[in-house]
């Protein structure tokens, strides 16, 4: 194996700047946050604790440290990984600054609610104390991706929006398209979706991360346009309203009956969360899965999210494209289909019908949905 000069500096490098780091920012204790107030983060569970992330990183916390995390009410998590976002397999803990949330967040990814574990309550506070500067510092190099929201550094406006069909299998062309959210302008995105999306003629949007009440303050904020006002005042907007918890039957259940009223309209039909890329990735594949689509399918269109936004391909970023596959792709299609199935070789449209009744959906309810979306 060779190793070439400039791979030996830059890990000679790296390593100072490790030791520069722990020797001074262990001696701070000007960096521990006392006392701070919490909120409870309902939407996918977790505490927010009340201090923006850029003030967080202005303290001196950089991402990939060991912090102690303790809240008034005595519960200590004794050593947690701080990230950019959420890094960690699931049912693991973490505190994570995920680019547009308000504040610095402690959750378990894909888990439980950490605030309802915790036994926490409004009135209390949260104490961070950095106990290991940058010991998850690799984990973090290797999965940190961070988009631009700037228009101008995107070929096209459906890169940018991350809006495009999806396909394979059986599925029918131009039915049902995946993209940003056309009212949630966090990424600068949402006058992008509803433009294309009135060009692309969407008959029905499938919201996945607004409730009635986000959705009305996220339409008095953007200045949508005529065409997204209509589907508005129709009720052509559905609002299953699901977080991550992809396995738990609330989810399941409000899903199915999505789909179902999805398919009980004319499409085509978006569907959307805030960057279209996690919650949207999951449907998405769930309906590739039913319309027979074969592993390299769902891949290749999930991955196709990677490309837009953090320009991660198989053959430009190969590490980061294999992780990507092996810590979120496998893990998400496991939601559907049982751990030691073969996802290359076997039938994957068993399981998605299997997903779908679970959610309460009957085997005549699956075969409507299957007769509206399969060519």
């Amino acid at each position: 194996m060779s190793i070439s000069l400039s791979g030996i500096l830059k890990t000679i490098c790296f390593l100072a700047l490790a030791v520069t780091v722990c020797g001074c920012r262990n001696e701070s204790s000007s960096m521990d946050l006392k006392d701070y107030p919490i909120e409870h983060e309902r939407e996918f569970g977790g505490i927010y604790i009340k201090i923006s992330i850029a003030d967080f990183l202005a303290l001196g916390y950089h991402f990939g440290d060991c912090i102690r995390l303790e809240f008034s009410n005595g519960y200590v998590i004794e050593e947690l990984p701080f990230y950019s976002g959420y890094y960690v397999p699931e049912k693991e803990e973490l505190l994570v600054g995920y680019p547009g949330y308000p504040y610095i967040k402690a959750a378990i990814n894909n888990g439980d609610d950490l605030w309802e574990i915790a036994g926490l309550q409004e009135t209390d506070t949260a104490s961070i104390t950095l106990v290991d500067p940058g010991r998850y510092g690799a984990i973090q190099e290797a999965r940190d991706m961070q988009s631009v929201d700037d228009r101008d550094k995107y070929e096209s406006d459906e890169i940018f929006a991350n809006f495009r069909p999806i396909s394979g299998g059986r599925l029918k062309e131009n039915l049902i398209y995946r993209a940003s959210s056309p009212v949630d302008d966090t990424y600068n995105r949402a006058s992008y979706v509803d433009t294309l999306s009135e060009k692309n003629g969407i008959r029905l949007i499938v919201n996945l991360s607004d409730s009635e009440e986000t959705l009305a303050e996220r339409m008095d904020n953007v200045s949508p346009s005529d065409y997204l006002k209509n589907l508005y005042d129709q009720n052509l907007i559905l609002l299953p309203g699901i977080n991550t918890q992809y396995g738990s039957t609330e989810l399941k259940t409000k899903l199915a009956s999505a789909l179902l009223e999805m398919c009980s309209h004319e499409g085509p039909y978006l569907i959307h969360c805030a960057l279209g890329k996690d919650r949207t990735g999951f449907v998405c594949a769930l309906l590739e899965m039913l319309a027979g689509a074969s592993y390299q399918e769902i891949l290749d269109d999930y991955m196709l999210t990677y490309q837009n936004f953090y320009h991660v391909t198989k053959d430009g970023t190969p590490a980061k494209y294999e992780t990507v596959i092996a810590e979120t792709f496998i893990p998400l299609m496991h939601y559907i289909v049982p751990v030691g199935v073969d996802l290359q070789k076997d039938n994957l449209v068993s399981y998605a019908e299997a997903y779908l009744r679970a959610g309460g959906l009957s085997p005549a309810e699956v075969q409507k949905i299957k007769n509206t979306i399969l060519k």
